[in-house]
């Protein structure tokens, strides 16, 4: 299969920067024309990375605005062709008039994503590093935008390529065990070692699936839904946690009906919140539905929040993912031991105990020491990876049973193939549609 698919044609255009009444606004072109079209524009001759106070000019020799151009020369660009850059008054007539212009000097306007795309083609980023410019550009808190910033300048890739490498040795051992088995080579009198290699390349692997999915929570964040019987303070905890009144409070069981949402930061971490209806028999057809949709939320969950009033807690146990929060703790007339249990003592009403708990919760994400390397992924580049480290498991197995080594070695080849599909050395064109129609246009 081919490294790249498509090949880039025309010269492109789009507003690089966000739509909307602007002080300043970054037109981009890109492509063979775009030298061409600066001159026109302009009315001067492009020099590489020097910025030019200029007039922009439309058809005719009317003046559209005045601003600065900048020119790129390829390959030393963004997308590896000439680009050219007019930051203009941030005016939305401005912007369609120079657009217009461009358009009809050979210009066409860019696909979502189609400047990154080009970047991509061009060699000039990594399918990974494609995907982390749309990942710190869409960032919403410090911590994403710095985990994506690793991604973007290839750590993520790194780590990737490093695995592969590891599987590759183990291939080029059983391949040189296969086509020298009648020599007294170094290399292949050796089972041991080929055992070694082997267990560190999944080694390997098995470390990238956890980096790799500590990226997808960071990157898409975790839902988290705060359930429990009515009136042991779900709303309230819920609104203190997202700090606003978003929902109602009221001592009437039964209040909230729906799912209420909203999407906060903890730590610099993105989670989506869920305050669900309580939990109880009801012969109210539209309570008994919010009932359904708290357990169905429950279920699909990645973190619950299982309420309880502390005055009524019997010292039970959860379930895994469940986090017990013993809420009403200002009610309480004498101190819970909870040591012995995985629960949360605090009040929604006074704000006790809550830091703690977001304190637990950020600490789901990654532990201290992963914060400074952790990357952004997503779930196709885990899929990938775990069917690395199923045809990998499939190649050890042939190894150590003493299989023919041949089907060892071709597990092994599809193994490093699926790791490639990651930064998009094997890929294929449906897989680039895929990625890059979810890009703005500009990016």
């Amino acid at each position: 299969m081919n490294k790249k698919i498509e090949k880039v044609s025309g010269t492109i255009a789009a507003l690089a920067t966000a739509r909307g009444a602007s002080g300043i606004a970054v037109t981009r072109v890109s492509g063979l024309k775009a030298k061409e079209i600066y001159r026109e524009i302009t009315k001067k001759n492009p020099e590489h990375m020097i910025a030019k106070h200029t007039v922009f000019y439309g058809e005719g020799e009317t003046r559209i605005d005045s601003g600065i151009a900048l020119f790129f020369k390829g390959p030393d660009s963004y997308t590896g062709e000439d680009v050219i850059e007019l930051s203009s008054h941030g005016s939305s007539a401005v912007i369609e008039m120079l657009l217009e212009r461009i358009y009809s000097l050979g210009g066409r306007e860019a696909e979502p994503g189609e400047f990154t795309k080009r970047a991509y083609l061009n060699d000039k980023m990594d399918l990974t590093q494609a995907e982390a410019v749309a990942d710190l550009i869409e960032s919403v808190s410090a911590r994403t935008a710095a985990a994506a910033s690793r991604s973007l300048v290839g750590e993520f890739s790194d780590r990737v390529n490093d695995t592969s490498a590891a599987v590759s040795e183990v291939r080029a051992l059983v391949e040189a065990t296969l086509d020298f088995s009648d020599q007294d080579l170094e290399e292949t009198k050796h089972p041991n070692h080929l055992l070694q290699k082997t267990k560190e390349a999944k080694n390997s692997l098995k470390i990238l699936i956890e980096q790799t999915r500590t990226g997808i929570r960071l990157r898409n964040g975790i839902v988290m839904a705060i359930v429990g019987k009515p009136n042991v303070g779900k709303s309230s905890l819920f609104n203190r946690i997202c700090g606003s009144e978003r929902a109602i409070v009221s001592s009437e069981a039964g209040t909230t009906r729906d799912i209420i949402s909203e999407n906060i930061t903890v730590d610099g971490f993105p989670i989506r919140i869920l305050d669900t209806a309580g939990v109880r028999d009801s012969q109210n057809q539209i309570e008994q539905e919010g009932v359904k949709r708290a357990i169905e939320a429950s279920e699909s969950a990645d973190i619950v929040l299982e309420v309880i009033d502390s005055r009524e807690w019997c010292q039970k146990n959860t379930e895994d993912k469940n986090v017990l929060i013993l809420n009403k703790a200002d009610l309480l007339t004498e101190k819970l031991k909870i040591e012995a249990h995985k629960a949360f003592l605090l009040s929604a009403k006074t704000g006790d105990g809550i830091d703690k708990l977001l304190d637990h919760i950020a600490g789901l994400f990654m532990d201290e020491d992963s914060c400074s390397s952790s990357i952004t992924a997503r779930k196709r580049h885990l899929k990938s990876i775990k069917d690395a480290y199923r045809k990998f498991c499939s190649a050890e197995k042939g190894i150590k049973g003493g299989e023919a080594l041949d089907l060892v070695a071709q597990e092994l080849l599809e193994a490093q193939n699926s790791l490639a599909e990651i930064t998009g050395e094997f890929t294929t064109e449906d897989l680039l549609e895929e990625i890059f129609k979810s890009f703005c246009i500009g990016k």
